[in-house]
Order: C-alpha cells, then structure tokens, then sequence
C-alpha cells in the first residue's frame, strides 16, 4: 500500500508532532542539512516561529543543530527515532493506565455518581454516540441491547473493531434483540462473534425498535436517529429503572427467534 506525500504529516501526528513540525521535519528529510532561513522560505513560515518548532523537533530528538563557518543549521535526525517516540508515548499511555481507577474513584465521588439516586448524561452527535458505545466497556460480564444496526453504521470501522476487541479482551458477553432478518457479515474479531455474541430476532409485530437500547449495570442508554440526521443519547443511572429494563429485555428474549451465525464475521440468519 502506497502513502501519499501529502498525508505525511497526518500520520506523523499521532507521534505527538504537529501539523507544522511535521512539515518541518519532512522538510529537513529531504534536505538532510538547512538553515531556518531556507525552511522559513520553503515552508512560509516566520523565522521566528520556526526556530521555535525546531526547538520542539530537537526536544523530540528528531533533529540536531550544527554550527559550522556558515552559521547555525538544522539536520534531521533518522527516521527510526520515531520508535523511541512510541516508546515514551506507551509508557505514558501504562503510567495512565494505572492512575485511572484512583482518578475515576476520586471523581466519581466528587460527581455523585457513586452515590445512591439516578443522574442523566446527555450525548449530541456521532461523538455523543462514540462515547456512549466506549461506555459500554463499563459492563459487568454482560450488556443486553435493542438494535437498530452494528456500530459499522455509525462508528469509523476501525473504531468500531477496536472496540469489539477490547469488549473480547474484558470477556464481556453482548446480547442482541433486533428486527433485522439478516445481519450482513460486519467484522473481522471472529472471537467476538463466535465466544461473546448472541443475537435474537423479534417482529416489530411485537416489539418495533426504533432507537439503539443498551442495559448494563445500573445503567439504560437510549440512542436516537433524528430526522434531520441527527443523533441524541442518553445514559440513565438507575438501578431500579435498570432492572426493570432488564426484565423486559429478558422476557423479549424468550419470545425472540434465536439466529443462525453463518460466519466468523457475523452474519446471522433467520432459519425455518
């Protein structure tokens, strides 16, 4: 798979680099050896402003300064030093990894949210939707859910495969209920599909779902698709209107026609 040159320096950004550093770099990359002066031209970008970024870029060890008769000039560092970047970023990402729950313990009791009573979070947009599906990451062994579509509908792919891997990873069990007769196959975590998913048809006869339901600890999380496109959520803390919820699904569950799996990437069937 080829790269474009022009999407360089967005795929430098997760390396905590910015647009312009990125740029930059690119730059001394190519040249190996310049003056601020050459990328300040090069590059439109004041001269002051630049012996800043290059500042950063040296802080990041992907460039040094040399003095020679000339004057001062900037050469780019190997490329391979990136590793090294990814390596500082994994440690960070483990050092948050540890503090979290004490951070969550520590705001959740500031928030209330650990204290007995009800509370509604309120979500707008597909952002809204893509925290509320993270959210579910939360579950204790299980969710239960009412579905419209899989996340592919409304989650970027990989978004939505990275999250399917980390509900296998947390061995979290998802029990779907939908109206759809066939479910086109829509992953690649053929774990998730054949130890962590199970799915139920019902007739909208019955029971016509119209927005994404989710069930889950003491929580109920309602997902709307507006007219205009639109996307409103909510999340509901509550143990008693949770169970409740709880129960309807599990009754649903008993009058719903278990479907067939047909594949690892799942697609799912109604059999006669």
């Amino acid at each position: 798979m080829s790269i474009q040159t022009d999407n360089l320096p967005g795929l430098l950004e997760p390396f905590g680099l910015s647009q312009e550093e990125a740029r930059i770099y690119l730059y001394l990359v190519e040249k190996r050896i310049t003056t601020a002066l050459s990328v300040s031209r090069h590059l439109h970008l004041g001269r002051t402003k630049v012996y800043r970024l290059l500042d950063k870029l040296i802080e990041k060890q992907l460039a040094v300064q040399r003095v020679d008769s000339a004057g001062f000039k900037f050469v780019a560092n190997d490329p391979s030093q990136l590793d090294i970047l990814l390596f500082r970023k994994e440690g960070e990402v483990a050092v948050l990894r540890k503090s979290l729950p004490q951070i969550l313990a520590t705001l959740k009791s500031r928030l209330g949210v650990a204290q007995p009573g009800s509370q509604i979070i309120y979500y707008r947009g597909k952002n809204g939707l893509s925290q509320v599906n993270w959210n579910l990451l939360r579950a204790k062994m299980e969710f239960a859910s009412f579905e419209v579509a899989t996340a592919n509908a409304y989650l970027p792919k990989r978004e939505a495969e990275k999250l399917r891997r980390q509900l296998v990873e947390k061995k979290i069990m998802t029990r779907t209920i939908t109206n759809r007769k066939i479910i086109e196959s829509f992953t690649e975590v053929s774990e998730m599909v054949s130890q962590w998913w199970q799915i139920r048809h019902i007739p909208s006869s019955i029971l016509k779902i119209q927005a994404d339901i989710f069930i889950y600890n003491d929580v109920y999380t309602a997902c709307h698709y507006l007219e205009d496109g639109d996307i409103f959520c909510f999340e509901m803390y509550n143990r008693q209107l949770a169970e409740m919820q709880k129960q309807l699904f599990e009754n649903l569950w008993k009058q719903a026609k278990k479907m067939e799996i047909v594949n690892d990437h799942g697609k799912a069937i109604i059999t006669k």
